[in-house]
């Protein structure tokens, strides 16, 4: 391998990862020399999107949430356009039931459980509205009574969970929200999933990879694809990062260095790093989660129904299967004739189905689309497979106390990326901001 400098390019600021965190900071910093790189051959992390048929396999993050949140502005300000996710059902797939509810109590009413957890599960619904709603979407402070009250302990504890079949629907939903079981959880992440699903959601008209794309157009950043980072260090000037590309090693020297990569990541590349921010970083574990669609030879709502974008599945290895043509025009959907259905797992399911070829583990998800909608069978056209080994950092008990050791900069290095706060795409873009603020203002 052969370095290809012969003198030292300079930046102000160097950003390593390409996600929408890293790319909101370079589109934000408008005034200074920014270098972007990306390991993978396109930017966008966990927003890339595919097209199948008619329609928009989003591998990752499926929506945008809405109302005044910041990722939804900047969709805006980038001229993306999103489309209201009009759910009008509350539905769940259940101990092999397919139940849905026009209203959350008709939904609850209906779920294959006793009556008295019925009871108890919709009285604990109305505390948690109540007492927690005003955290959604918002950056987690240490300081904060009612994060300090869903951080101390699991979700089991906190919603005095006991009943088997109760547990194994909060499961499905603390798995969407973390990739790991309710009991193995703070209850923040996965009371703040829950609440969320109730507001408003936006699908991304062409993906939601359309928002990276935008950002990479529109930022005035020089952007890098297919460089890998071997190594950031600080120095007396600033900070040395090198990495390589088509087999070539290169090495820039930046005043700052924007590290938007999971934290295991950041943590392979830095040198040098503080006993203190190591030990902070190490808490940022991360869980994996796996995506399958299937292109299928009839409309989706032949199997879904009519309101049903997003149903989580309750004691199964797929934790949730959604309607990527919800949004779609109906008399598009007619027009075409076919349909796609998407599943996804947590972290358990994906590392079983990471360990086998994609054929095998998109045959493992196929079993479950069919036990699911039976109908389904011989009416597969095509399908297609996602892992995500980095897919969110679980929030466990005891996290708060070091989430401003995780977000602090140091030596000129900063920290970016939705583990710094929650988890998902609002949390990517707050930790963007936050950056931005670090690095214009101090």
């Amino acid at each position: 391998m052969t370095d290809s400098s012969n003198a030292l390019e300079h930046y102000d600021v160097v950003i390593v990862g390409g996600g929408i965190a890293g790319l909101s900071v370079s589109y934000k910093l408008e005034d200074k020399s920014v270098l972007l790189l990306e390991k993978e051959e396109l930017c966008g992390g966990r927003t890339l999107s595919m097209n199948m048929g008619s329609y928009v396999f989003n591998q990752g993050a499926q929506m945008i949430p809405g109302g005044e949140t910041n990722v939804a502005k900047l969709a805006d300000e980038l001229g993306v356009t999103r489309t209201l996710i009009n759910k009008t059902k509350t539905s769940t797939y259940m101990n092999g039931k397919f139940v849905t509810g026009s209203s959350e109590l008709k939904f609850l009413l209906g779920l294959p459980i006793p009556f008295f957890e019925k009871i108890k599960m919709a009285f604990g619904i109305m505390r948690m509205r109540s007492r927690y709603r005003g955290m959604v979407d918002l950056s987690p402070r240490s300081d904060d009574p009612t994060l300090q009250d869903l951080s101390e302990m699991n979700l089991v504890e906190r919603l005095g969970i006991r009943h088997p079949d109760v547990k194994a629907f909060w499961d499905s939903i603390s798995k969407s929200s973390s990739t790991l079981r309710a009991d193995e959880v703070a209850a923040f992440q996965p009371i703040n999933t829950f609440l969320h699903h109730a507001a408003d959601e936006f699908f991304i008209e062409g993906g939601t990879v359309q928002v990276a794309k935008a950002l990479v157009d529109q930022t005035k950043a020089r952007v890098e694809t297919g460089a890998s980072v071997t190594e950031v260090v600080s120095n007396d000037t600033g900070v040395s990062i090198q990495y390589e590309k088509n087999g070539e090693s290169h090495t820039v020297q930046a005043g700052k260095c924007v590290m938007a990569v999971p934290a295991p990541l950041a943590q392979s590349v830095l040198r040098d790093l503080p006993d203190a921010k190591r030990a902070a970083l190490s808490q940022c574990e991360y869980g994996a989660m796996s995506s399958a669609a299937f292109l299928v030879s009839k409309p989706s709502e032949h199997f879904f129904g009519k309101g049903n974008w997003r149903v989580p599945v309750v004691g199964m290895k797929t934790i949730g299967i959604g309607d990527p043509t919800f949004t779609f025009p109906d008399d598009m959907k007619q027009q075409d004739g076919r349909g796609l259905i998407r599943l996804y797992t947590g972290d358990d399911g994906s590392q079983m189905l990471q360990k086998m070829s994609d054929e095998e583990a998109l045959d493992e998800f196929e079993k479950d689309l069919f036990q699911i909608f039976p109908s389904a069978r011989g009416l597969v056209l095509d399908r297609a497979l996602k892992h995500w080994p980095y897919a969110i950092c679980p929030w466990r008990v005891g996290r708060l106390d070091y989430i401003d050791a995780i977000r602090a900069p140091h030596d000129n290095i900063h920290y970016c990326g939705d583990y710094t706060e929650n988890s998902g795409l609002e949390s990517a873009e707050l930790s963007a901001l936050r950056v931005v603020s670090e690095i214009t203002i101090g």
